[in-house]
């Protein structure tokens, strides 16, 4: 196992560096402050760089963040590793295509940095308003509250997405995590090799379009038949949250760095609970073991 490094980087940097490492394609179309995270593999790309699997990635820019959702669904549908990088209006226009990934259980990861969707203004500053318009597409949602944990989940996310088979939106908050600069431990390669199961990598394969497997696809069908399909799917996202677990249980066997679906810190009899997730997350920890330290009943 390499010696993992530490390392000075940006949130988009530490995500964009799992991206390409267990990619085969990227379709982007850059949409700040997601722009780093298809700039950087583009550029890794052009210089060479490989990934896990022992070639360069495919990394091609579209027309609109719609034409880069088509190449992604297009590619995984070829059985090829394949992710995109979006924010705000553009996660929209990839909501189409979403619903028909998730519609037939395809596993991949949308890397997305959230941020407020245009209104009576455009807004380049974060909130999450671009990611709940997303909460009806089947997708899982993964959020990440750090730099360090921007590259963790990330690693997680591809993982789980290969057993579950449902697609998992990764996000965490624009500017204050994507361009958040911060030392962090450095994942490696072969902490990538260790997560993905390669086993699971050739299954996705094997459901890839080909002449010499035929299946239907792309049906239309009346409303029974429609209804009873989409029931079918209901036991895989009923096993998800237990199978993203599972990688966050084998991420911390591999790290040290244990991570849950949620966590709850303070006083076992709190009287004030704050819920939140994202960037906030860390000074409301500071905040309550302040509170508590002076005996206030306080937990988030």
């Amino acid at each position: 196992m390499e010696k993992r490094p530490f390392v000075t980087v940006d949130g988009n940097e530490a995500t964009a560096n799992i991206a390409h490492m267990v990619s085969e394609v990227m379709a982007i179309y850059p949409i700040t402050p997601s722009s780093g995270l298809g700039e950087l593999p583009d550029a890794w790309a052009a210089a060479g760089r490989k990934n896990i699997f022992g070639t360069v990635p495919d990394v091609v820019e579209m027309q609109s963040e719609a034409g880069a959702a088509g190449a992604v669904h297009g590619s995984l549908q070829a059985g090829a590793l394949t992710t995109t990088f979006t924010a705000s209006q553009g996660l929209l226009l990839m909501i189409p295509n979403m619903f028909k990934i998730a519609g037939e259980l395809t596993p991949t990861v949308f890397h997305v940095t959230a941020r407020t969707v245009a209104t009576h203004a455009l807004s380049i500053f974060g909130d999450h308003s671009d990611v709940m318009a997303c909460r009806t597409t089947g997708w899982a949602m993964f959020c990440s509250s750090s730099v360090q944990e921007a590259q963790d989940f990330a690693l997680i996310a591809h993982a789980a997405t290969l057993e579950s088979r449902v697609p998992t939106l990764h996000f965490y908050d624009g500017f204050r995590i994507s361009h958040e600069v911060n030392k962090i431990q450095l994942l490696t390669e072969d902490d990538a090799r260790a997560m993905i199961d390669m086993d699971l990598v050739a299954a996705f394969r094997r459901r890839a379009m080909s002449p010499e497997r035929p299946v239907l696809r792309g049906t239309a069908q009346n409303p029974d038949v429609f209804f009873q399909a989409r029931e079918a799917c209901n036991p895989f996202y009923q096993a998800c949250p237990a199978i993203m677990q599972k990688y966050m249980d084998k991420f911390a066997a591999l790290t040290g760095r244990q991570y849950h679906l949620f966590d709850y810190f303070g006083a076992a009899d709190a009287e004030r609970v704050i819920v939140i997730m994202g960037s906030g997350a860390g000074v409301v920890e500071e905040t309550v073991d302040y509170l508590t330290a002076r005996g206030e009943k306080s937990a988030w």
